[in-house]
């Protein structure tokens, strides 16, 4: 190997694996690989070329490649590998090297990717090679192979008992916090950076299940697209893809009691487009009731506004007022308007952290226990319901117009989304971080509190969990990757 390029491959790899705990020494060829006496090695295309005739080499030093630990991959996307866990690649591992040569996915010491190596013979050789991966010794070589989306069941209704499947992913970040609003993880307010790369997957080509009960549909791969957006996510209009509670708000509910009552039960929508951005509001829902033109207003309850990845069953404001309602007089009781929503769209990506750029209106209520605040958040989810990976932020006062990052934390929940009575699916439980994903669930809401419609009668403000004209606009949101 030429000693300007292994300078280069030394300089790359202690920028991208520094940490204040180990610091990664600088490699040379002998560290990386024990039986090896020169190789290729591109820095850009993270390739290893060994040179020709090589059947197998040795790990000398796992930290060369730049990251806490290694694994090997069991397809060729370079940027949401599925990869093996059961197989770890140490210092001192041997693989062969066969007809596809292997590769090796480096993580951080949060699982998150730092790299995925291509380790290969030149093209002349592997080309006319027939042979098979093999392993030396008692150590185990995996051959790459095409990663297959199977057909999971990822919506997820929130009174259901099985909920969103979840698995394999790679991100652990810290909490921080401000005066005037709460994240999940570090929250930075600057502008996304565009990413040539990146790929915006539009919604008639992103599998969408109708409910929890329809698993036909396939499980979408990352494989076949490099930087998975989600879509809709200029909010310039509707999308299938996301559901909202407003049709229902804006959708007058009657029923008849007696033969002679009348309840009558409205409020307005609380989802408005502009062409360029949406405005998620919290507002009153009303039940009044009487004969004929007598109407006499009778009980209030303030409820929120969402849009969120899923679908919501709730057809009028009858819905939101007293939901389940069947007959006789409406229940002044709180109304648990999440048993009508199913969460969570199929997905099998893995980003680090996500970006949406929104503003906030915050007007206060009276509850001390359920205090008026905004929510928005991401949740990666797997098989059995298992939470890969949380990112979420909310606010207690106004913010303008900006551009908010929120990391991802695999396998924790630092912002207390399964805990804090949140408007999330039922019989989540938190994972490690490495299963693999098979859907997202994202919420964006005016009052966090407020899926729980409560209120009563008059006098009895200070159950209402919403500020009644918080307003959530947003214009743009993202994933990072």
């Amino acid at each position: 190997m030429q000693a300007g390029a292994m300078c280069a491959f030394a300089l790359w790899l202690t920028s991208c694996s520094e940490t204040p705990e180990t610091p990664v020494a600088v490699p040379d060829l002998s560290e990386l690989f024990a039986d090896v006496d020169d190789a290729e090695i591109d820095i850009e295309s993270h390739s290893i070329v060994l040179p020709a005739g090589t059947d197998s080499f040795t790990v000398d030093n796992i930290a060369a490649l730049g990251g806490k630990k290694c694994y090997l991959a069991l397809d060729d996307d370079p940027v949401d590998p599925e990869i093996d866990w059961d197989n770890p690649v140490s210092t001192g591992t041997t693989l062969a090297i066969g007809e596809e040569g292997v590769r090796i996915v480096v993580l951080d010491d949060a699982n998150r990717v730092v790299a995925v190596w291509e380790v290969r013979l030149p093209e002349e050789m592997s080309s006319s090679s027939n042979v098979t991966p093999q392993s030396s010794s008692s150590e185990t070589s995996v051959s790459s192979s095409a990663k297959s989306s199977s057909s999971e069941e990822i919506a997820t209704n929130s009174s259901s008992s099985t909920s969103t499947p979840l698995s394999s992913s790679r991100n652990d970040n810290t909490s921080s916090s401000s005066a005037e609003a709460t994240s999940s993880s570090s929250s930075i307010d600057v502008a996304p950076q565009s990413n040539s790369s990146e790929t915006s997957v539009s919604s008639s080509s992103f599998p969408v299940e109708a409910d929890a009960s329809s698993s036909s549909e396939e499980v979408p791969s990352s494989s076949s697209v490099v930087e998975v957006q989600l879509p809709g996510t200029d909010f310039s209009a509707r999308n299938d893809f996301w559901a909202t509670t407003s049709d229902a708000m804006a959708t007058e509910g009657a029923a008849v009691v007696a033969l002679i009552t009348n309840y009558r039960v409205s409020s307005d929508a609380n989802l408005e487009n502009s062409g360029s951005a949406m405005e998620l509001s919290t507002k009153e829902v009303t039940c009044a009731w009487g004969v004929s033109s007598a109407v006499v207003p009778g009980g209030w309850k303030m409820a929120g506004g969402y849009y969120y990845t899923g679908t919501y069953s709730g057809s009028t404001a009858f819905s939101i007022y007293d939901q389940a309602y069947t007959d006789g007089t409406p229940s002044t009781d709180c109304s648990d308007i999440t048993k009508d929503m199913t969460f969570g769209k199929p997905f099998t990506a893995r980003p680090t952290a996500f970006t949406v750029k929104y503003s906030y209106s915050h007007v206060a209520n009276k509850s001390s226990d359920y205090p008026q605040k905004s929510l928005v958040y991401v949740m990666l989810v797997g098989k059995g319901g298992k939470v890969v990976a949380t990112g979420a932020f909310s606010d207690d006062a106004s913010v303008e117009m900006n551009t908010r990052t929120v990391n991802l934390s695999y396998g924790k929940d630092p912002f207390g989304l399964l805990s804090g009575e949140y408007p999330v699916a039922e019989g989540l439980t938190l994972g490690k971080g490495d299963e693999d994903v098979t859907a997202i669930h994202v919420m964006f809401a005016s009052s966090a509190y407020a899926h729980i419609v409560c209120g009563g009668t008059a006098g009895n403000s200070g159950k209402y969990r919403g500020g009644e004209n918080s307003a959530l606009v947003l214009d743009d949101f993202k994933l990072v990757y």
